[in-house]
């Protein structure tokens, strides 16, 4: 367990790095691969990680098998990378120019309960909310159902379909 919170610690160290640098252009990432620009296939790619999972977690969690300390470890590290692609993108958009500022709509909605379900996840995963964890656990689940609405708003807003 204190290697999957050293990791985990890490994971969040390397996220506000990235986060941070990418931020304040220490380095450029805005630069396209076929269609899109490389933090947007980041994005798409850590999204659609969490989309996927947060099904398939909810699913195998309740209707299979397999080894639930397994599934919490792809559960937490995936999340975590996921978050840290996603960070990418939030930080290029939020560091762009005032004259080319990005609407802050359902993207800034999307990016602040990641937040809050990553803090809450990590407090509850690694015992830091040991007192009401059922309730701290019902309010994580809640956020990531409403994530899974809202970024699916996000992305279909930004793909020109709504």
């Amino acid at each position: 367990m204190k290697n999957q919170f050293r990791l985990a610690v890490g994971l969040l160290v390397i996220l506000i790095f990235v986060g941070v640098g990418t931020y304040m252009s220490l380095w450029d990432l805005h630069f396209s691969i076929g269609p899109f620009f490389l933090h947007h296939w980041l994005s798409i790619i850590g999204g659609a990680y969490l989309l996927i999972f947060i099904l398939v977690f909810a699913y195998m969690k309740r209707y299979t098998t397999v080894n639930r300390g397994t599934l919490l470890k792809v559960h937490v590290f995936g999340y975590l990378l996921a978050v840290i692609f996603i960070s990418v993108h939030f930080a290029q958009q939020m560091g762009r120019p005032a004259e080319f500022a990005p609407d802050l709509g359902a993207g800034l909605a999307t990016y602040l309960l990641l937040m809050v379900i990553v803090a809450t996840g990590f407090m509850m995963r690694f015992g830091l909310l040991t007192q009401k964890r059922e309730s701290w656990r019902l309010f994580h689940v809640g956020l990531s159902l409403s994530l899974f609405i809202v970024l699916v708003i996000h992305a279909l807003q930004n793909f020109g379909i709504l």
